[in-house]
Protein backbone atom coordinates (compact mmCIF):
# COMPACT_ATOMS: atom_id res chain seq x y z
CA UNK A 1 0.00 0.00 0.00
CA UNK A 2 2.79 2.58 0.92
CA UNK A 3 4.87 1.78 -2.15
CA UNK A 4 1.99 2.22 -4.52
CA UNK A 5 0.94 5.73 -2.75
CA UNK A 6 4.53 6.83 -3.38
CA UNK A 7 4.03 5.49 -6.64
CA UNK A 8 1.34 7.44 -7.32
CA UNK A 9 2.83 10.85 -5.36
CA UNK A 10 5.64 10.42 -8.05
CA UNK A 11 3.45 10.82 -10.95
CA UNK A 12 1.56 13.58 -9.14
CA UNK A 13 4.64 15.50 -8.65
CA UNK A 14 5.67 14.39 -12.30
CA UNK A 15 2.74 17.15 -13.39
CA UNK A 16 3.53 20.24 -11.27
CA UNK A 17 4.88 23.06 -12.53
CA UNK A 18 8.93 23.64 -11.87
CA UNK A 19 7.95 26.21 -9.68
CA UNK A 20 5.91 24.28 -7.53
CA UNK A 21 8.83 22.07 -7.20
CA UNK A 22 11.49 24.52 -6.50
CA UNK A 23 8.95 25.90 -3.77
CA UNK A 24 8.68 21.78 -2.20
CA UNK A 25 12.49 21.75 -2.57
CA UNK A 26 12.56 24.61 0.05
CA UNK A 27 9.96 23.56 2.17
CA UNK A 28 11.09 19.98 2.37
CA UNK A 29 15.28 20.98 2.82
CA UNK A 30 14.40 23.90 5.47
CA UNK A 31 12.19 20.64 7.40
CA UNK A 32 15.27 18.91 6.80
CA UNK A 33 17.15 20.84 8.32
CA UNK A 34 14.86 21.52 11.39
CA UNK A 35 14.63 18.16 12.51
CA UNK A 36 18.11 17.46 12.20
CA UNK A 37 17.96 13.81 11.04
CA UNK A 38 20.84 11.83 9.00
CA UNK A 39 20.62 13.96 6.28
CA UNK A 40 21.07 16.95 8.60
CA UNK A 41 23.91 14.86 10.76
CA UNK A 42 25.52 13.61 7.73
CA UNK A 43 25.76 17.34 6.35
CA UNK A 44 27.48 18.91 8.94
CA UNK A 45 29.83 15.20 9.73
CA UNK A 46 31.07 16.33 6.02
CA UNK A 47 31.32 20.03 5.62
CA UNK A 48 33.36 19.95 8.95
CA UNK A 49 35.72 17.78 7.13
CA UNK A 50 35.94 19.48 3.96
CA UNK A 51 35.26 22.60 5.31
CA UNK A 52 37.47 22.85 8.82
CA UNK A 53 38.02 26.88 8.09
CA UNK A 54 34.33 27.54 8.93
CA UNK A 55 32.69 28.74 12.28
CA UNK A 56 29.98 27.51 13.68
CA UNK A 57 27.33 29.80 12.07
CA UNK A 58 28.82 29.33 8.79
CA UNK A 59 28.56 25.73 8.88
CA UNK A 60 25.07 25.85 9.84
CA UNK A 61 24.21 27.82 6.77
CA UNK A 62 25.68 26.05 4.24
CA UNK A 63 24.58 22.75 5.92
CA UNK A 64 20.81 24.32 4.96
CA UNK A 65 21.58 25.40 1.96
CA UNK A 66 22.91 22.03 1.24
CA UNK A 67 19.71 20.44 2.05
CA UNK A 68 18.01 22.71 -0.05
CA UNK A 69 19.95 21.95 -2.91
CA UNK A 70 19.45 17.90 -2.55
CA UNK A 71 15.47 18.52 -1.50
CA UNK A 72 15.20 20.65 -4.57
CA UNK A 73 16.99 18.39 -7.00
CA UNK A 74 14.81 15.29 -5.25
CA UNK A 75 11.79 17.12 -5.90
CA UNK A 76 12.97 17.61 -9.70
CA UNK A 77 13.44 13.87 -9.97
CA UNK A 78 9.83 12.48 -11.10
CA UNK A 79 9.76 15.17 -13.62
CA UNK A 80 12.62 14.50 -15.24
CA UNK A 81 12.20 10.71 -15.63
CA UNK A 82 8.42 11.10 -16.36
CA UNK A 83 8.47 13.91 -18.48
CA UNK A 84 11.70 14.70 -20.25
CA UNK A 85 10.67 16.59 -22.57
CA UNK A 86 9.96 19.60 -20.60
CA UNK A 87 13.97 19.64 -19.84
CA UNK A 88 15.29 21.10 -22.22
CA UNK A 89 13.86 24.59 -21.95
CA UNK A 90 15.15 24.46 -18.34
CA UNK A 91 18.64 23.99 -19.62
CA UNK A 92 21.30 26.19 -21.26
CA UNK A 93 23.60 23.94 -22.94
CA UNK A 94 26.01 25.91 -22.61
CA UNK A 95 27.86 24.66 -26.03
CA UNK A 96 28.55 21.33 -24.43
CA UNK A 97 26.48 19.43 -27.91
CA UNK A 98 29.74 20.61 -29.46
CA UNK A 99 32.32 19.59 -27.27
CA UNK A 100 30.78 16.00 -26.96
CA UNK A 101 31.30 16.11 -30.79
CA UNK A 102 34.55 17.60 -30.84
CA UNK A 103 35.89 14.69 -28.51
CA UNK A 104 33.86 11.58 -30.41
CA UNK A 105 35.88 13.19 -33.31
CA UNK A 106 38.90 11.84 -31.94
CA UNK A 107 37.51 8.17 -32.45
CA UNK A 108 37.89 6.70 -28.89
CA UNK A 109 34.35 7.38 -27.27
CA UNK A 110 33.94 9.30 -24.31
CA UNK A 111 33.55 9.27 -20.42
CA UNK A 112 31.33 11.59 -19.24
CA UNK A 113 32.36 12.49 -15.57
CA UNK A 114 29.02 13.82 -13.42
CA UNK A 115 29.17 13.96 -9.63
CA UNK A 116 26.92 14.62 -7.33
CA UNK A 117 26.82 18.32 -8.04
CA UNK A 118 23.83 20.61 -9.20
CA UNK A 119 21.44 17.98 -10.91
CA UNK A 120 23.04 14.93 -12.41
CA UNK A 121 20.06 13.90 -13.98
CA UNK A 122 20.07 16.96 -16.13
CA UNK A 123 23.19 15.91 -17.46
CA UNK A 124 21.85 13.81 -20.38
CA UNK A 125 19.83 16.57 -21.97
CA UNK A 126 22.90 18.22 -23.01
CA UNK A 127 24.33 14.97 -25.14
CA UNK A 128 23.32 15.16 -28.65
CA UNK A 129 20.33 12.88 -29.64
CA UNK A 130 22.07 11.16 -32.10
CA UNK A 131 24.47 9.68 -29.50
CA UNK A 132 23.95 6.86 -27.54
CA UNK A 133 24.61 6.63 -23.82
CA UNK A 134 25.40 4.01 -21.44
CA UNK A 135 25.16 4.17 -17.78
CA UNK A 136 26.36 2.18 -15.30
CA UNK A 137 23.71 1.37 -12.68
CA UNK A 138 22.97 0.69 -8.83
CA UNK A 139 19.66 0.02 -7.92
CA UNK A 140 18.03 2.10 -5.54
CA UNK A 141 17.24 1.21 -1.57
CA UNK A 142 13.50 1.66 -2.58
CA UNK A 143 13.16 -1.27 -4.82
CA UNK A 144 9.89 0.03 -5.98
CA UNK A 145 11.01 3.00 -7.28
CA UNK A 146 13.56 0.87 -9.74
CA UNK A 147 11.06 0.92 -13.04
CA UNK A 148 10.60 4.69 -12.73
CA UNK A 149 14.04 4.95 -12.86
CA UNK A 150 14.63 2.83 -15.54
CA UNK A 151 11.60 4.21 -17.44
CA UNK A 152 12.52 7.95 -17.37
CA UNK A 153 16.49 7.11 -18.37
CA UNK A 154 15.34 4.86 -21.39
CA UNK A 155 13.01 7.92 -22.54
CA UNK A 156 16.10 10.02 -21.81
CA UNK A 157 18.56 7.79 -24.07
CA UNK A 158 20.10 6.49 -21.02
CA UNK A 159 21.29 2.46 -21.33
CA UNK A 160 21.28 1.58 -17.70
CA UNK A 161 23.51 -1.51 -17.05
CA UNK A 162 24.01 -3.39 -13.58
CA UNK A 163 27.40 -3.32 -12.27
CA UNK A 164 28.24 -7.02 -13.02
CA UNK A 165 30.74 -8.47 -15.23
CA UNK A 166 28.25 -8.10 -18.43
CA UNK A 167 27.56 -4.12 -17.30
CA UNK A 168 30.97 -3.50 -17.08
CA UNK A 169 31.60 -5.68 -20.55
CA UNK A 170 28.83 -3.44 -22.06
CA UNK A 171 30.56 0.31 -20.64
CA UNK A 172 33.69 -1.22 -22.54
CA UNK A 173 31.75 -2.06 -25.57
CA UNK A 174 29.80 1.61 -25.67
CA UNK A 175 33.13 3.06 -25.75
CA UNK A 176 34.81 0.78 -28.22
CA UNK A 177 31.87 2.06 -30.44
CA UNK A 178 32.68 5.37 -30.16
CA UNK A 179 29.76 6.30 -27.88
CA UNK A 180 29.40 7.64 -24.20
CA UNK A 181 29.77 6.15 -20.93
CA UNK A 182 28.15 8.26 -18.11
CA UNK A 183 29.61 7.97 -14.20
CA UNK A 184 29.34 9.29 -11.58
CA UNK A 185 32.91 9.39 -10.33
CA UNK A 186 32.58 10.31 -6.20
CA UNK A 187 30.33 6.88 -5.49
CA UNK A 188 31.22 5.21 -2.84
CA UNK A 189 32.35 1.71 -4.07
CA UNK A 190 30.79 -1.00 -2.26
CA UNK A 191 34.00 -3.29 -1.58
CA UNK A 192 37.58 -1.81 -1.30
CA UNK A 193 40.55 -3.62 -3.45
CA UNK A 194 39.68 -4.50 -7.10
CA UNK A 195 36.67 -2.03 -6.80
CA UNK A 196 38.25 1.23 -5.15
CA UNK A 197 41.67 2.81 -3.75
CA UNK A 198 42.12 5.52 -0.89
CA UNK A 199 42.71 8.97 -1.97
CA UNK A 200 42.50 12.20 -0.41
CA UNK A 201 39.34 13.98 -0.97
CA UNK A 202 39.02 17.44 0.68
CA UNK A 203 41.85 16.61 2.83
CA UNK A 204 40.77 13.17 4.27
CA UNK A 205 41.32 9.52 2.34
CA UNK A 206 38.20 8.31 0.95
CA UNK A 207 37.39 5.26 -0.62
CA UNK A 208 37.77 6.29 -4.78
CA UNK A 209 36.37 4.19 -7.59
CA UNK A 210 39.36 3.04 -10.15
CA UNK A 211 36.74 1.78 -12.86
CA UNK A 212 36.36 4.94 -14.50
CA UNK A 213 39.94 5.71 -14.72
CA UNK A 214 40.36 1.56 -16.44
CA UNK A 215 37.87 2.16 -18.88
CA UNK A 216 39.43 5.57 -20.08
CA UNK A 217 42.83 4.41 -20.05
CA UNK A 218 41.79 0.88 -21.61
CA UNK A 219 40.55 2.99 -24.71
CA UNK A 220 42.30 6.47 -24.42
CA UNK A 221 39.31 7.57 -24.21
CA UNK A 222 38.76 11.56 -23.17
CA UNK A 223 37.44 11.87 -19.52
CA UNK A 224 34.88 14.96 -19.64
CA UNK A 225 33.53 16.37 -15.86
CA UNK A 226 30.11 17.89 -16.35
CA UNK A 227 27.23 19.01 -14.13
CA UNK A 228 24.20 21.06 -14.77
CA UNK A 229 24.67 23.91 -12.66
CA UNK A 230 21.66 25.61 -10.53
CA UNK A 231 20.94 28.96 -11.06
CA UNK A 232 19.38 31.76 -8.96
CA UNK A 233 15.83 31.24 -10.79
CA UNK A 234 16.33 27.51 -10.77
CA UNK A 235 16.86 26.90 -14.25
CA UNK A 236 20.01 25.14 -14.88
CA UNK A 237 23.80 25.85 -16.72
CA UNK A 238 26.03 22.88 -18.24
CA UNK A 239 29.39 23.40 -16.48
CA UNK A 240 31.86 20.77 -18.26
CA UNK A 241 36.02 20.86 -18.53
CA UNK A 242 38.27 18.25 -19.78
CA UNK A 243 39.77 15.86 -16.89
CA UNK A 244 43.83 16.32 -16.40
CA UNK A 245 45.43 13.19 -18.00
CA UNK A 246 46.40 11.61 -14.79
CA UNK A 247 42.63 10.93 -14.07
CA UNK A 248 43.41 7.76 -16.88
CA UNK A 249 47.09 6.78 -15.46
CA UNK A 250 47.58 3.09 -15.48
CA UNK A 251 48.56 3.67 -11.34
CA UNK A 252 45.34 3.25 -9.29
CA UNK A 253 46.49 5.81 -7.06
CA UNK A 254 47.99 8.89 -9.35
CA UNK A 255 44.61 8.44 -11.01
CA UNK A 256 42.42 8.55 -8.00
CA UNK A 257 44.27 11.52 -6.42
CA UNK A 258 43.46 13.20 -9.90
CA UNK A 259 39.92 12.41 -9.95
CA UNK A 260 39.32 13.72 -6.34
CA UNK A 261 40.92 16.53 -7.38
CA UNK A 262 38.67 16.92 -10.27
CA UNK A 263 35.36 16.50 -8.50
CA UNK A 264 36.59 19.13 -5.99
CA UNK A 265 37.58 21.68 -8.80
CA UNK A 266 33.45 20.88 -10.06
CA UNK A 267 32.51 21.95 -6.26
CA UNK A 268 34.50 24.77 -6.20
CA UNK A 269 32.79 27.77 -7.11
CA UNK A 270 29.16 26.23 -5.51
CA UNK A 271 29.82 23.91 -2.82
CA UNK A 272 26.06 24.37 -1.21
CA UNK A 273 24.83 22.40 -4.32
CA UNK A 274 26.96 19.09 -3.67
CA UNK A 275 25.00 16.66 -2.36
CA UNK A 276 26.73 16.50 0.69
CA UNK A 277 24.31 13.99 2.69
CA UNK A 278 26.31 11.45 1.33
CA UNK A 279 28.95 9.21 3.20
CA UNK A 280 31.74 9.93 1.29
CA UNK A 281 34.40 9.40 4.25
CA UNK A 282 32.99 6.06 5.64
CA UNK A 283 36.80 5.12 7.61
CA UNK A 284 39.12 3.40 4.92
CA UNK A 285 41.64 2.47 7.89
CA UNK A 286 41.98 1.85 11.56
CA UNK A 287 43.49 5.01 11.82
CA UNK A 288 40.11 7.10 10.67
CA UNK A 289 37.50 7.63 13.63
CA UNK A 290 33.67 7.55 12.11
CA UNK A 291 32.60 10.96 11.09
CA UNK A 292 28.86 9.64 11.09
CA UNK A 293 28.92 7.54 14.57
Amino acid sequence: MRERLITSLFYVVAKLPWSALSGLGVIVGHAMYLSNGREAKNVQANLKIAYPNLNAQERKTMTKQALVHSAKTFMEMPKIWLSPSTIAARVDPNGLPEKIYQLLSQGQGLVLAMPHHGNWEMVSSGVPQDVAITALYRPPRQAFIEPLMQKGREIGRIAMVATDRAGIKALYDTLKANDVVAILPDQVPRAAGAAAVSAPFFGRESSTMVLMSRLAAKHNSPVLFCWAERQADNRYVMRYFDAAAEVSDKDAQVAAIALNQAVERVIADQPAQYQWAYRRYTPVNDQQTNPYS
